[in-house]
């Protein structure tokens, strides 16, 4: 009997941990992320590291990507102030954003280039 009660605790603990939330900032960063799926310029390694940048950050948070080395996570300045930047190969980035100290995280770009400019189509 205890045997089961840790196995409810622990099921209960882990659906705590995952309350973060990610999601894309609006519907023409799911059409960008889209175009470069199809473009194949987001390889299948690219969407599997991605995957796992967004399981990581909805289980521990955004404090366990900024202290993970392997994701380069840093704040952004200039026009995209507010905003932090995390790697996912040698020029690719996640460009997102915490929203009103909510647990919500915003994707607000993904991009196959080290390129911050915002706004900008390829």
């Amino acid at each position: 009997m205890l045997y089961h009660v840790i196995i409810d605790i622990s099921k209960m603990i882990c659906h705590i941990i995952y309350m973060w939330s990610v999601e894309f900032e609006n519907s023409a960063v799911e059409k960008e992320v889209t175009a470069l799926i199809k473009s194949k310029k987001l390889t299948a390694d690219d969407q599997a590291i991605i995957h796992a940048w967004i399981q990581q950050i909805s289980a521990h948070g955004p404090e366990s990507i900024r202290g993970d080395f392997k994701w380069a996570d840093h704040a952004l300045v200039g026009e995209w102030a507010g905003y932090r930047s995390s790697a996912f190969s040698n020029s690719g980035r996640i460009i997102y954003r915490i929203v009103d100290k909510k647990i919500v995280i915003k994707i607000a770009r993904i991009t196959d280039e080290h390129d911050y400019k915002k706004g900008r189509k390829k």
